[in-house]
């Protein structure tokens, strides 16, 4: 009978409401929502400790003494005295019996201590026989930046030469030991080995250590040789710079998602509002959002806050790879960079989550069926900024999304469904203060894909995966009263069909070979209409005129084919991958090839250098039309030459708490990229392109380069640091003439640090900064019509050189902390989240009025949300 359940097959033996006031409600929105969870949350903590006495807590890490007077309190007739039971002596771990004299004997066996029975039934604690002279050490060994155990360690007493495996907790006991100080070595497949001195064992006492295992930043069976690739949440780490699920889960971040968390990450940008980051100044649309290998076409909610949460929960995740350059031929048709997240595996047994925050409520389970050949997985979430009703007024967004997996492992592989929806919905209702008479927004998003993986043989994986994808996009009218009357009407729906099939050979032990094929079909209705009037003109002398009226109706259709084949191969410390890409894509009628170079060289067991070129091709897919801005037909597809090289390190003893350094240059080249639309001032609006900012960008080319520094360390067992620093240059050729692109920040900096305070607490700091995003300025003239001269000239805002000013560099602080109560089965976590501590005013940008009669134009700062607190609980059963 099988004893688990795994999704994996191996071939080898052995993852706005207008900026003006809508952006400061949202921020707002949480101190009106922590009043109904202030009461759910206290409530839900006093049924949690009324219930633990019933449901039994673990006894693991309680004080001896104290085990032993709840074993009384049970009846059991136990004496003890405290030159025995000294007050430091802890339960060592969970005991698994199930009578209360089994729990007795399992608690006292770690500590050198047995039971004998006195007249009269007394069971009286003692010295056991033969450990008069003689202590243990007992402990666990775990992943680095991992909450769990590691199963499989191998733990050593180099002095005494005794050697243990852990047990399926990573838990560990080496008794019997004389009186010394001794030394332990843990060592695990995929980890490098770790050494602990100086622990000191006493006679008749048992020494508690926890060992943390450092990933190899090179290992043999699964080869990272590409440079730019951090990794996020996993338990198992497999990289020197991932980031474990404890960290991830402590890392100060809005409703608990996980894309806020990466833009703490080297390389990346965000602004305070969005969950959507860019990589290396480019587009966001650069980024390919993956869960479980099926592309997200639209993978944001709140879409009117600027893509303000992600629709996966992190709960449902177990690992997330961020690469911000120089992926793998497997991967094609954006040229930014890959944010591959994947779901975690089915358990033996059930597990059930409940989630409640600020922003949302959440319900997840999984569990096996088939003798634990078969799992299934589900979650939805509800957001909840309907308790924030009142000061949000009619603008009341209101989001839900289900995800779903069921996996079945049978002798001809691994088969598995899953499904995706997600659904947004905005009303706003005479908004006097912005001039909005009604919008109705509504937006959905559904994805189904299967996929089967089968290895027909020992050194032979087959994967297949087909999909449907259904994404609508449905934006009512409005007119504003304010800048100009206006009407849009916006209604789009996205079908896509796709095919994808792997390959992966193993050939020998020194060559890898992949290869796949990829079959996609998008069908996008459009239906777009727009009038304007607008009252405020903004000239912007290097970008063509505004269309006052559009209007755009069709279908488009478009199929994209592509084939790609890589070969992996080791010669000695040296890893080599060559791959080629071909993408056709009959739309634009582009036929691309895609080569690209990985190597990685072995330098020691701690040191890893990286190089890594490319080419990157990105289409213009259906449902990117701009028809918004007057866009009709679909451009070629861009070009994108990547240049990155790499070298990390792993310290074999700290250094002033140094750990591992990591450090990275990389250069990008972009050859005719496609015409874009931004808003040079306001940052954030419900409808951007009416705008009177809204301008046209067309370069000629562009270019982003930089260097990279990441560190990380410890000090001591409690404190965990690192930290992220990127000087980096993104500009474009535009008429001629160099200009930065809209987020160039030469100067990045992350600090996050943990702290594992007492009683299960965590406390983490986060503070970033950048420099200033780049401005245009803009003044008040008079402009004639050329072709009326005989016509007065009119006031209008006339944009000076395009980004020739930066804003104010910006920083802030973030904080969380949490609290984990352990229950008999499961736990209960109570979590604050603090955006911006010390409540910063970063600029954003403008909103901009002209003044008739003084003849001026008027900019009022836009800036960020202030402090901004958010809470909520999590219930595991």
């Amino acid at each position: 009978m099988a004893t688990g359940y795994s999704s994996r097959v191996s071939p080898t033996p052995g993852a706005a409401v207008p900026a003006r006031a809508g952006v400061r409600r949202f921020g707002q929105a949480a101190v009106t929502g922590s009043v109904t969870l202030l009461l759910a949350g206290a409530f839900a903590i006093t049924a949690a400790r009324a219930a633990a006495p019933e449901a039994q807590p673990p006894l693991a890490g309680r004080p001896l003494a104290e085990v032993l007077a709840e074993l009384q309190s049970r009846g059991l007739p136990v004496v003890f005295t405290s030159g025995l039971v000294r007050h430091d002596m802890v339960v060592l771990a969970e005991p698994t019996g199930r009578r209360a004299r089994e729990i007795l004997e399992q608690v006292l066996a770690p500590h050198g201590l047995g039971v004998q029975e006195a007249p009269g039934g007394l069971l009286v604690v003692v010295r056991a026989a033969g450990t008069e002279e003689s202590g243990a050490i007992a402990g666990r060994v775990v992943a680095r930046g991992g909450r769990g155990g590691l199963p499989g360690a191998n733990v050593r007493v180099l002095e005494a030469e005794r050697a243990v495996t852990v047990d399926a907790e990573g838990r560990f006991l080496i008794a019997e030991l004389p009186p010394a100080a001794y030394t332990l070595e843990a060592s695990a497949p995929g980890f490098l080995e770790q050494r602990l001195g100086g622990i000191e064992v006493a006679a008749g006492a048992a020494r508690r250590v926890e060992l943390r295992l450092p990933p190899n930043p090179f290992v043999e069976e699964e080869i990272v040789v590409r440079p730019s690739r951090l990794t996020l949440l996993h338990d198992r780490p497999d990289a020197s710079f991932s980031l474990g699920r404890e960290e991830i889960d402590s890392l100060p971040h809005l409703g608990g998602d996980v894309f806020r968390a990466t833009s703490l990450l080297p390389g990346t940008a965000a602004n305070d509002v969005s969950a959507q980051f860019s990589v290396h100044g480019g587009r966001r649309d650069e980024v390919r959002i993956l869960l479980d290998g099926q592309e997200l076409y639209q993978a944001f909610h709140l879409q009117d806050f600027d893509n303000a949460l992600s629709i996966v929960p992190a709960r449902a995740l177990s690992g997330v790879t961020l690469t911000t350059g120089a992926f793998p031929v497997s991967q094609g048709d954006r040229m930014g960079g890959v944010f591959d997240l994947r779901t975690v595996d089915a358990a033996p047994g059930r597990r059930f989550v409940l989630g409640l925050g600020v922003l949302d409520a959440l319900a997840f389970g999984s569990g096996t069926f088939a003798a634990d050949r078969g799992g299934w997985l589900a979650s939805a979430r509800r957001g909840s900024i309907d308790l924030a009703a009142d000061l949000l007024g009619r603008e009341d967004p209101r989001f839900w999304d289900a995800f779903g997996k069921v996996e079945l492992a049978t002798g001809r592989g691994v088969l598995s469904v899953r499904g995706l929806a997600a659904v947004d919905e905005l009303e706003i209702d005479d908004v006097d203060e912005e001039g909005f008479e009604r919008l109705d927004n509504d937006y959905r998003s559904t994805y189904v894909w299967l996929t089967h993986h089968a290895a027909p043989g020992a050194w032979l994986l087959v994967e297949t995966s087909g999909s449907w994808a259904d994404v609508r996009r449905d934006r009512g009218g409005a007119v504003n009263e304010e800048e100009g009357s206006f009407d849009v009407a916006d209604r789009r729906r996205l079908r896509v069909l796709a095919l994808t099939q792997a390959w992966t050979l193993r050939l020998g032990q020194r060559h890898l070979l992949r290869s796949g094929l990829e079959a996609r079909r998008y069908d996008a209705e459009l239906d777009y209409r727009r009038r304007l009037e607008p009252e405020l003109v903004l000239v912007a002398p290097f970008a063509s005129p505004r269309l006052e009226e559009h209007a755009f109706t069709g279908t488009l259709e478009s199929e994209h084919l592509a084939a790609w084949v890589s070969d992996r191969a080791t010669f000695g410390r040296l890893t080599a991958e060559l791959g080629l890409r071909f993408d056709r894509h009959d739309a634009t009628d582009d036929g691309l090839w895609s080569p690209r170079l990985n190597l990685a060289w072995k330098a020691g067991g701690r040191t890893v250098l990286r190089a890594a070129w490319g080419r990157f091709f990105q289409s213009q897919r259906p449902y990117e039309l701009q028809v918004e801005d007057g866009e009709t037909a679909l451009r070629p597809a861009e070009l994108a030459e990547h240049w990155v090289v790499g070298a990390e390190r792993l310290l074999p003893v700290p250094v002033f708490g140094l750990e591992a350094v990591r450090l990275e240059l990389f250069r990008r080249e972009i050859d005719d990229p496609r015409p874009r639309y931004e808003n040079l001032l306001e940052p954030l609006n419900v409808l951007p392109e009416i705008e009177p900012d809204r301008v046209r960008i067309a370069p000629q080319r562009g270019t982003a380069e930089g260097a990279e520094a990441l560190l990380r360390g410890r000090w001591g067992s409690r404190l965990d640091w690192w930290a992220a620093y990127t000087w980096s240059r993104a500009e474009e050729r535009i008429g001629g003439d160099t200009v930065r692109r809209q987020l160039d920040q030469p100067h990045a900096l992350s600090l996050d640090v943990g702290y594992r305070l007492p009683r299960e607490w965590r406390l983490n700091l986060a503070w970033r900064y950048h420099s200033g995003w780049p401005t245009t300025p803009v003044a008040a003239a008079f402009v004639g019509d050329p072709e009326e001269p005989e016509e007065e000239p009119e006031l209008v805002g006339v944009f000076g050189p395009l980004r020739s000013q930066r804003l104010p560099a910006y920083h802030r602080l973030d904080l969380r902390a949490s609290r984990r109560w352990q229950l008999r089965r499961g736990g209960l976590t109570f979590f604050v989240d603090v955006q911006n501590l010390y409540d910063r005013a970063n600029l954003a940008g403008f909103d901009v009025a002209l003044d008739d009669e003084e003849e001026t134009l008027e900019l009022e700062a836009e800036r960020w949300p202030g402090i901004f607190p958010s809470f909520g609980f999590v219930l595991e059963l």
